[in-house]
């Protein structure tokens, strides 16, 4: 870990359309507004509406998805994450995509699945729940739902993750608890965590937004309670460590 790294963070909020290719095209086209050299979270499946008839159309899409974003990112000098449908031998993911600079880095399936959304019925689950090692410190990652489940994100702490990121498709119903759980993991792991949801209503749901930014000390560095936005933070890697310092918590 080093104190002197320093990076801009963005994390998109956006409303979805039932229209794929209008999602993307509004994806790309406010993601070319971030502050180059840092770091953009997306939302999860931000360019799907969990349509099941959609999901083989859309997964045969990803590697073109996947061009477009990595083509961004080497312009602008970006890591990016968002969760696009991965089409495996097993069947279906929900995948977190990792670029940096044009190339993939890494890659990891949501674990836990929605139950309301069906989710169990179009995806099979992850298995694994790594860290990885980037330019901008230690990458964790815990695809929206997943928030909630105390295992995998103890599971961050022991591999000394610096930054969580949280791609989300979170209800309004569940917006107190969104808040909650993402300041609270902030504190509870001493870590930067980022959350990116969707707004407005798609198929009859309404998405809480709530977006932000938060500091290992828990304090609010950016957020969006609805509409179309843009949140960036300039961020000190070395603050997970002083924190750490501070409050020590890895003992006995």
């Amino acid at each position: 870990m080093s104190a002197s790294v320093e990076f801009w963070i963005s994390v998109l909020q956006l409303s979805l359309e039932r229209n794929m290719e209008n999602n993307l095209r509004k994806t790309l086209n406010l993601s070319r507004l971030v502050p180059k050299g840092g770091i953009l979270l997306l939302p999860e499946m931000f360019i799907w509406n969990f349509e099941e008839e959609e999901i083989e159309r859309l997964s045969s899409m990803t590697p073109q998805v996947l061009d477009a974003l990595g083509d961004l990112s080497r312009k602008r000098d970006l890591i990016i994450c968002g969760t696009l449908p991965e089409k495996t031998e097993e069947g279906i993911r929900n995948t977190a995509y990792l670029i940096d600079r044009g190339y993939l880095i890494g890659k990891r399936s949501k674990i836990k699945l929605f139950p309301l959304f069906g989710e169990d019925k179009h995806f099979i689950p992850g298995e694994e729940n790594p860290v990885f090692n980037t330019r901008f410190g230690r990458i964790g990652i815990l695809i929206c739902f997943e928030l909630r489940f105390t295992d995998l994100v103890m599971d961050l702490k022991k591999k000394e993750a610096e930054l969580i990121l949280v791609p989300a498709q979170w209800g309004l119903d569940r917006k107190p608890h969104l808040e909650t759980l993402a300041k609270a993991r902030a504190v509870e792991l001493q870590s930067f965590l980022a959350v990116s949801n969707i707004w407005g209503t798609l198929k009859e749901t309404e998405f809480a937004g709530s977006s932000g930014i938060y500091s290992p000390w828990g304090e609010i560095l950016g957020f969006s309670d609805k509409g179309d936005a843009i949140i960036t933070s300039r961020i000190r890697l070395g603050d997970v460590e002083d924190v750490r310092r501070r409050i020590p918590v890895n003992i006995g």
